[in-house]
């Protein structure tokens, strides 16, 4: 059977499974899969996974853009594998236990790293010796082994990708080290971050956003972060204290299109101190009104304290720096960052907690 859309796509694949069961598998909430629905709109980057869940291989269909495909560069595999091996000691994890795999390993960068006799790269388009061409979501190693998965997979919309190559790999490794789209860094309720399944997050750090480059030797600017998420020895990972600013503002999510499923809490348009765009092409800076968002749609901030200090903070703030760039050359916000210019001003509240 052939299927001329991803709309297509997703209705056949609605016949073969529950809607919580593809929410699942594409690692997004239920909801959402009930949008798609309502709407019978489905946004095209899911193309992949549909003809994945249907049982097409892959390299029929992928280009590099539906792959999101760049690479590493090596300085920057290397210092995210010296970095690994750092936190695994911490861990008390003895890495010559293990068998590494790289599950989207491309050109070998983080590959030609790894202790030989005792690695895997697979990528479903190989661009060196060694590695397997094989879909990574559909590939399982033998049970017998252990398994440690590190490398850069592809990010996908909203990070789904790399959310379904952390899960996946949930069911035989250890550990996994990725690098990742910056909104892995958010842990606020409906996050990326919050749908990993089973693992615990033991390290981040923000790279450079110079750190890649297309296939062809063309550098792509991209913030990203390298995480290492274990689910062995949870008790040696030392928690540090989480800052928090509820206290002086409250941030809410905002959006205005017309129809009810692309409305949220409009009962607080209107009502905030400043208003900010999730994401735009043409700058990033505080608005005054709701309406003039670009696309009317991103955040608004109520002061409840310390309203005149806070707003002239929020006001003068150059968000450019704050935001963070995506492959398509947006910049984003997330309600972590809007809340880190506050407490980097001092407004912290006294109560501090955890990350968990």
């Amino acid at each position: 059977m052939e299927y001329s859309n991803v709309i297509d796509l997703f209705r056949e694949a609605t016949r073969q499974y529950t809607i919580e069961e593809i929410a699942n598998i594409l690692g997004l909430h239920k909801g959402t899969i009930l949008r798609w629905s309502q709407n019978k709109e489905v946004p095209n980057n899911y193309k992949a996974d549909f003809l994945r869940m249907l049982g097409f291989e892959s390299n029929e269909y992928s280009s590099i853009k539906e792959k999101d495909q760049y690479y590493t560069k090596s300085e920057i595999a290397q210092k995210c594998f010296l970095k690994f091996k750092e936190v695994s000691l911490n861990l008390n994890i003895d890495l010559d236990n293990y068998h590494f795999i790289e599950p989207s390993a491309g050109n070998g960068r983080f590959y030609e790293l790894l202790p030989e006799n005792k690695k895997t790269g697979i990528d479903i388009d190989p661009k060196a010796e060694g590695i397997i061409k094989h879909d990574y979501l559909k590939w399982f190693p033998n049970k017998d082994g252990k398994y440690i998965v590190i490398g850069n997979p592809p990010f996908g919309l909203r990070g789904h990708l790399a959310l379904q190559f952390i899960n996946h790999s949930y069911k035989f490794a250890d550990l996994v080290a990725f690098i990742l789209p910056q909104l892995f860094n958010s842990d606020g309720k409906g996050s990326t971050r919050k749908r990993v399944v089973g693992y615990k997050l033991a390290y981040a750090e923000t790279l450079p956003p110079d750190s890649f480059e297309y296939p062809n030797g063309e550098e792509i600017e991209i913030h990203t972060i390298f995480q290492i998420w274990t689910k062995i020895n949870t008790d040696k990972i030392s928690l540090s204290e989480r800052k928090t600013c509820s206290h002086f503002i409250t941030v809410y999510s905002l959006s205005d299109g017309g129809k009810p499923s692309n409305t949220r809490n409009k009962k607080m348009i209107g009502k905030c101190d400043v208003y900010l765009p999730s994401t735009t092409y043409s700058g990033m800076k505080a608005y005054d009104s709701f309406y003039d968002l670009p696309h009317r749609r991103g955040y608004g901030v109520v002061i409840n304290r310390n309203k005149t200090e806070i707003k002239k903070i929020l006001k003068n703030n150059d968000w450019n720096k704050t935001a963070f760039s995506s492959s398509n050359s947006a910049v984003n916000l997330r309600t972590s960052l809007i809340e880190g210019v506050v407490i980097n001003r001092g407004y912290v509240d006294k109560k501090l907690n955890l990350w968990k």
